[in-house]
């Protein structure tokens, strides 16, 4: 499996992967200088020097050395690391990739609220992966957030403490989680929401940066069925007849999500839009919004998948 065609990891940069890329920017270098620049350790041990840049470059294919065993950057450019990723990457983000051929994996999770970065945590997670027009994969769990559940997300989700305090703490499953969206490109209903949380669970568990496509169900929504008052979860699902057992928990909702997705996709291919880069050039058109608006008996819970 081609990993970069969806989503793959790689380690985070650092002070000193910054400054490296800054000075091999300027051309390849010998280790001992390269080190002691980067490190501040001018005359390190040769063998000192390339210990430290084998850790230190380890899972970073922007560094490489050359046939004189000079430490370079694999495309010298004014941002190199930057260029050399996006070029690595060309042949695989082809916009003449046909929808069918992709691997999608739909996510959803429940948090104990919805800021990510101010210490609102993943309390449920799952994934459910789509190839060949079919679910072939779903995988799911309770995550202990090491921290408490508000009254109001309990009422909501009906997850409890007692539900999660013997759950798998997020560091725990992360391998799982790498394995099961990696390659694969990543989907949810309100799909910021969801990227949002995984990923800052992924950086904080181990150290690693998520990269790759995203597609949001809510967005391919707007353009597929701007007949619909609404493009909450609610509503695409029922306009295509696709029961929620289990609402407000990941699993229910993330298959939900899945089986909408396989009947937009199906409706863009009606519509003609049968590739990557013409789904993209769709969503990036202007918002086609309903003109009239008529009353539902739908609930509309206040939750982040009620994106209009």
């Amino acid at each position: 499996m081609d990993l970069t065609r969806g989503v793959y990891s790689e380690p985070e940069d650092t002070l000193l992967t910054t400054r490296a890329l800054d000075y091999l920017s300027r051309g390849p270098a010998d280790v001992v200088d390269l080190i002691g620049h980067i490190c501040s350790l001018p005359g390190a041990p040769r063998i000192v020097a390339e210990h430290m840049a084998h850790a230190m470059f380890a899972g970073r294919p922007q560094f490489v050395r050359n046939a004189e065993g000079r430490w370079m950057l694999a495309d010298l450019t004014v941002k190199p690391y930057a260029a050399t990723r996006e070029r690595s990457r060309s042949h695989a983000h082809s916009a003449d990739e046909p929808l069918g051929g992709l691997s999608y994996v739909v996510v959803d999770t429940e948090t104990t609220g919805g800021r990510s970065l101010m210490g609102d945590r993943i309390t449920e997670f799952a994934a459910v992966v789509v190839r060949g027009g079919e679910i072939v994969e779903l995988y799911e769990t309770l995550v202990n957030p090491q921290r408490s559940i508000p009254p109001f997300i309990t009422q909501l989700t009906n997850i409890t403490w007692d539900m999660v305090k013997n759950a798998p703490t997020f560091d725990r499953i992360a391998p799982d989680v790498l394995r099961v969206l990696e390659g694969n490109v990543f989907v949810a209903h309100n799909a910021t929401f969801d990227w949002r949380f995984v990923t800052a669970e992924v950086s904080r568990s181990t150290g690693r940066q998520l990269q790759g496509r995203r597609l949001c169900t809510v967005k391919i929504a707007r353009k597929v069925l701007p007949q619909l008052p609404r493009r909450s979860l609610d509503y695409v699902a029922r306009y295509y007849g696709v029961e929620i057992p289990n609402r407000h928990r990941a699993a229910g909702d993330a298959l939900a999500t899945a089986k909408c997705l396989l009947r937009m996709m199906s409706d863009l291919a009606d519509r003609g839009c049968g590739t990557w880069g013409e789904l993209q050039t769709l969503l990036r058109g202007p918002a086609v919004r309903c003109q009239k608006r008529r009353p539902s008996g739908l609930p509309t819970p206040v939750t982040r998948d009620t994106t209009a």
